[in-house]
């Protein structure tokens, strides 16, 4: 297995093994003063609407001191279908033009720390990789698909909205969107198309995870992801720590949503349609849901300001604390694998080029740490809307680790 693989997992691993400061509102204290008012939705979550200019990451990152925030510009709107999102706070009250909606987590919460990395092998003759882990320790699993046709200015895709029939204490489940990105300049100025980069130092996410330990229930939650290097010890979930700054009054990270989310159904599927993007002229990456821009990362948070990415990651992970030392019950995307049939189908996978333009790129390798319970398969072009649908998933069990 190369290294760069090996860095890829490991970096994805921290999607969901996050290390984390004491929990207040989503990670970071906010002073009484910052909010503007505060919500109560009538499943228990609490909602400070802060004044935009005294959200968390502005006043607690130096890089952010005298920041000037940031205009989403329209004129790169998706040409995706559009829907509403319908979050559990939306019947409760909004937050004002002005204001960022941060939701208040109890000071109790705290998430694990990053796993070791596991010892994995991987088979060089096959177009995938399989990655296999031997332990019995508490470890991440993937379902993962990979497009490697860089450089890339962002990706998007249509994710599944799916309540889990099955999940373990302390265990979690997340379908994602990652883009990732090299500190290797020389590599970037001549990549290889289908090649992982020596590195994916720089990397951020959007997708939906159920944490009952973190978000209170089984529900599926909107998150946010950076890191910038590499997963070894900086990794931001949200406003668990400084980076993500906010513009949306509308969407709130860490909120389940009603009846699945979205008015985008396909199958009776509710669908949560993500964007990552760095617009031509601009140097942060944009994260938008259904449309709308939340709020974006800025440059300078990266190691060579990560200009671009290199890898577009698409589908599923789970985070097995191996409960009474068995593999976990915990399900990925709806519990079936692709070769059962109904799977859980991430839609219409797109890459964003270099030149702004949405282009259909095909997932060319995966990644799958268990592969009798978790896959992940290709399934072609989206015959509804342009770009690729990517199966995953898988009902967990003790049959892992057979």
């Amino acid at each position: 297995m190369t290294n760069a693989v090996a860095h890829l997992l490991v970096a994805c691993a921290s999607l969901l093994l996050l290390t984390t400061q004491q929990a207040v509102r989503g990670g970071l204290d906010v002073e009484p003063e910052d909010i503007y008012k505060t919500i109560k939705s009538k499943n228990g979550v609490v909602v400070d609407c802060v004044y935009i200019h005294k959200q968390p990451t502005l006043k607690h990152h130096p890089l952010f001191k005298d920041h000037k925030i940031q205009v989403y510009p329209r004129s790169v709107d998706s040409r995706r279908p559009v829907g509403h999102l319908r979050q559990e706070w939306h019947s409760s009250g909004s937050c004002p033009a002005g204001t960022v909606p941060i939701r208040r987590l109890p000071k109790t919460t705290v998430t694990s720390p990053p796993a070791a990395m596991p010892s994995f092998s991987r088979d060089q003759h096959r177009r995938d990789a399989i990655i296999l882990d031997d332990s019995n320790s508490p470890r991440q699993e993937f379902a993962i698909a990979l497009a490697l046709a860089g450089p890339y200015h962002g990706a998007s895709a249509l994710l599944p909205s799916w309540r889990l029939a099955k999940i373990e204490p302390g265990d979690a489940s997340a379908t994602s969107l990652v883009i990732s990105g090299t500190v290797n300049r020389t590599w970037a100025s001549n990549p290889f198309p289908g090649e992982i980069p020596p590195d994916v130092t720089n990397q951020i996410a959007v997708g939906l995870m159920t944490d009952p330990a973190v978000f209170g229930n089984g529900d599926p939650h909107l998150y946010v992801f950076y890191t910038n290097d590499g997963g070894s010890s900086r990794n931001c979930l949200n406003f668990q720590c400084p980076g993500f700054v906010q513009t949306s009054n509308e969407i709130l990270l860490g909120a389940s949503f009603i009846d699945g989310g979205s008015s985008i159904a396909y199958g009776g599927v509710p669908y949560v349609a993500v964007n990552i993007h760095r617009p031509s002229g601009q140097q942060q990456w944009w994260v938008s849901v259904n449309d709308t821009a939340v709020g974006y990362f800025p440059h300078f948070l990266f190691p060579t300001f990560f200009p671009e990415s290199f890898v577009n990651q698409l589908g599923g992970s789970v985070r097995d604390t191996r409960p009474g030392g068995a593999h976990t019950d915990t399900e990925m995307g709806n519990g079936r694998t692709p070769d059962t049939g109904g799977a859980a189908v991430v839609k219409a996978y797109l890459a964003v080029a270099a030149n702004g333009a949405d282009v259909k790129d095909m997932p060319v390798k995966y990644a799958v740490t268990a592969p009798k319970c978790y896959n992940v398969a290709v399934l072609g072009e989206n015959t509804d809307v342009p770009g690729y649908d990517i199966a995953y998933g898988g009902p967990g069990g003790s049959g892992c680790d057979e």
